[in-house]
């Protein structure tokens, strides 16, 4: 006996409490995305000054000051991109004070300024409360604040977000021994002109060596937020400024709403002349805050853009644009255009563009190629003979603001690179003027195919920079250029024609062997390439085989299950290369499944009849109807097969006295005598691949026994030997 005992587990969980710290940044927890803004400014500004903790734009964002304490930042307009207060100026910027909420100090100004130290200007020193640009508060028996320590010739917004005693407040009243202020208790929005004297009230208290001195800055326009609310609230608030030089009147407004005005009347004793820097200066103390600064429209500077595409020849004209789906092919000649706008919109021509191209990539294949003397600017021909028509110059500076000695420029200087993956000299094609287009276009030729995986490019990228006087702009291009897969078959496979198929097993895959590549007009394989094999089987639904990387072996393995046997079959099948729509020469191929086997199955060892009365003639039936043997042929439809019996006679057990009949087959009227000499008992042609034949008879046909009236009784025993034959078909 067997006995299963259960065993129950009781499985006990336990649950750990881990205390983890988190530390969350103050500065950047809560900080909103920057909106929609302008990102190519980085020509409309000069590096910052020395002492300025200020970083230059990226991606069109400037930090005035980093979440650090004790930063002082500034950041000014290039001298090209001053403001002329002659004419109309509108821009709309995006200002961030970080997320420091009550903590924060202490704030950034907006400031215009035709200080003569331009774009050096920079408070180093000072206490937080001057945010950059206001004078240094009265601390002595001076009888006013410092001037010379503010900004010069300047107007300022400032976005406080500290208040300082007596600094930060309102309603100042001087008494023979006293004064009273009314302090600010909120964030605030005020503006004044920094270097004048009216823009500060300096006041005393107290006798003698008792006596304090202080400064009170006088807020104009002053706007202060809610109560417990702040400006470094994490979000960007937007900033516009306007100037109306007819009625000299500049306007600014938070968050779209109006918060101040300045008529400013003489611009000589306000600015010392029409021309004005603007820019932002910043300050933090104790405290911090992360001033950040983008912006939304300079009405002063081009809106520009490009496009740099690549086109299929067609003719005189250009075909179509070569894409990943529709790439070049080796040796193919393109024509590559570079169109740059100056939108309708903008505020000033963009001056003095250099053009400059750049090769990215260190892998030695040319991908494509320029093609000299054929470089076009506005339909002008930069150089003939790679000798310059004189039409074009190179750039006075190089990227990087260095000065070059211009030239006249040919086509080398447009495509030919200083160092590894640098810029070439560039071509100065002169100004793009305000709503207008320019269009710049040169021959190249593909030669080596661009690999699919992903990661590498042997077709190169292909860089064109524009450095114009106030904006940047820079595209980068990759050209993709493919060739013609190749699919290679060893020979026992292209031998075989329709009247000679090759032969394959039923049921066995097709097996190919041989080899596929991706090769380019300079010969190189790309060992990159990633193939798929395509194939039909008689005209049939196409299917697709995945290939590894180019290699000796061809990944195939094609099923024909299912399919006829004996027939001949048509394979037809080609390669493409992964992404593109290119594909190999289609092949083709004659094949034939080679029938399986004939054989006897299910039969019995011992069969038998009903029992016999004797003293009569007759003819007895099986004992049942399963008794004869099934014939299994799987050689395919059309195969014919004959089945045989014979027999020694039947004896009787007990004295082996012969019996008096013996078998016979009926077949319809026909009896026969099963004998030693085989009897045909059964035929057929089969109709399908896999034939299973069960003999079966009616009851009085088939294989029976014949017992005479002479017979004795007994137990009768003897063997049929049951044999199959494959004949031919007619």
């Amino acid at each position: 006996m067997r006995i299963n005992k259960t065993i129950q587990f009781l499985v006990l969980g336990i649950s750990l409490l881990l205390g983890i710290l988190v530390v969350v940044s103050p500065t950047e927890a809560a900080m909103d995305p920057v909106p929609a803004h302008i990102t190519n400014i980085e020509n409309l500004f000069a590096a910052p000054p020395k002492g300025s903790n200020s970083k230059p734009p990226e991606d069109g964002v400037t930090v005035i000051n980093p979440a650090a304490n004790n930063q002082s930042g500034a950041i000014w307009s290039n001298p090209d991109n001053r403001i002329d207060l002659t004419k109309s100026f509108d821009s709309s910027m995006l200002l961030n004070f970080g997320d420091s909420g009550a903590s924060a100090a202490d704030g950034m100004a907006f400031v215009m300024h035709g200080d003569s130290r331009g774009t050096s200007v920079i408070q180093p020193n000072g206490s937080g409360q001057q945010l950059g640009v206001w004078a240094e508060p009265q601390s002595s028996s001076a009888a006013k604040p410092d001037l010379s320590t503010a900004i010069q010739n300047s107007f300022a917004v400032e976005f406080d977000t500290f208040n300082n005693k007596n600094w930060d407040s309102k309603n100042f009243k001087q008494n023979w021994l006293d004064f009273s202020v009314t302090q600010l208790a909120t964030n605030h929005i005020a503006s004044g002109f920094p270097a004048q004297e009216g823009t500060y009230t300096s006041g005393t208290n107290g006798l003698g060596l008792l006596t304090n001195y202080t400064t009170i800055l006088n807020h104009s326009n002053l706007y202060e937020l809610p109560k417990n609310t702040y400006l470094s609230d994490g979000k960007w608030h937007q900033f516009r400024v306007t100037w109306d030089p007819d009625k000299h009147l500049l306007s600014y407004y938070f968050d779209t709403v109006l918060r101040g005005t300045a008529t400013i009347t003489d611009l000589n004793k306000t600015f010392g002349g029409t021309n004005v820097y603007w820019g932002f200066t910043g300050k933090t103390g104790g405290s911090n805050e992360l001033n950040r600064v983008a912006f939304e429209k300079i009405s002063n500077i081009p809106l520009t853009s490009q496009n740099y595409k690549v086109y299929h020849e067609n003719g005189d004209a250009l075909g179509a644009e070569v894409t990943k789906d529709n790439p070049a092919k080796p040796l193919e000649e393109l024509k590559g255009v570079l169109t740059i706008n100056n939108d309708p919109t903008s505020g000033s021509d963009w001056k003095q563009v250099g053009v400059r191209y750049k090769t990215d990539g260190t892998d030695t294949s040319q991908g494509v190629s320029y093609v000299a003397d054929d470089l076009m600017i506005n339909n002008k021909l930069v150089s003939k003979n790679k000798v310059s028509t004189g039409l074009f110059k190179t750039p006075s500076i190089d990227l990087n603001g260095n000065t070059l000695t211009p030239h006249d420029a040919t086509e080398n200087d447009f495509f030919g690179t200083i160092g590894k993956n640098t810029f070439s000299t560039g071509v100065n094609m002169g100004d793009v003027t305000k709503n207008s287009t320019s269009k710049i276009q040169f021959t190249l030729t593909a030669f080596d195919p661009t690999p699919t995986d992903g990661t590498t490019n042997l077709g190169r990228n292909y860089e064109i920079s524009l450095d114009g006087k106030m904006a940047r702009e820079s595209t980068e291009k990759a050209v993709y250029v493919t060739s013609l897969p190749k699919l290679v078959l060893d020979k026992k496979w292209t031998d075989p024609t329709k009247e000679k198929p090759i032969a394959l097993d039923k049921n066995q895959p097709i097996a190919l062997t041989g080899s596929w590549s991706q090769s380019s007009a300079t010969g190189k394989i790309d060992s990159h390439a990633l193939g798929t094999l395509h194939y039909a089987i008689d005209d049939g639904a196409e299917k697709t085989i995945a290939q590894n990387n180019v290699g000796p072996k061809l990944v195939s393995g094609i099923p024909t299950v299912g399919l006829s046997l004996n027939d001949t079959h048509k394979l037809t099948l080609y390669m493409t290369n992964a992404g593109y729509n290119e594909k190999s020469t289609v092949m083709t191929i004659y094949f034939k499944l080679k029938g399986g086997t004939l054989l006897l199955d299910k039969v019995k060892n011992e069969i038998g009849f009903a029992p016999v009365t004797v003293g009569k003639n007759t003819i007895n039936k099986r004992d049942n109807t399963d008794w004869a043997p099934t014939v299994a042929d799987t050689r395919g439809t059309g195969s014919r097969w004959d089945l045989y019996a014979s027999s020694t006679g039947l004896t009787r057990t007990t004295d082996h006295k012969q019996l008096d009949g013996g078998l016979v087959y009926v077949d319809g009227q026909k009896s026969t005598d099963v004998t030693e000499i085989p009897q045909r008992i059964a035929s057929k042609t089969t109709t399908s691949d896999d034939d299973i034949t069960p003999i079966k008879w009616d009851d009085n046909q088939g294989i029976l026994l014949k017992v005479n009236a002479g017979a004795y009784a007994g137990d009768y025993t003897g063997t049929i030997d049951w044999t199959l034959g494959n004949t031919p078909a007619p």
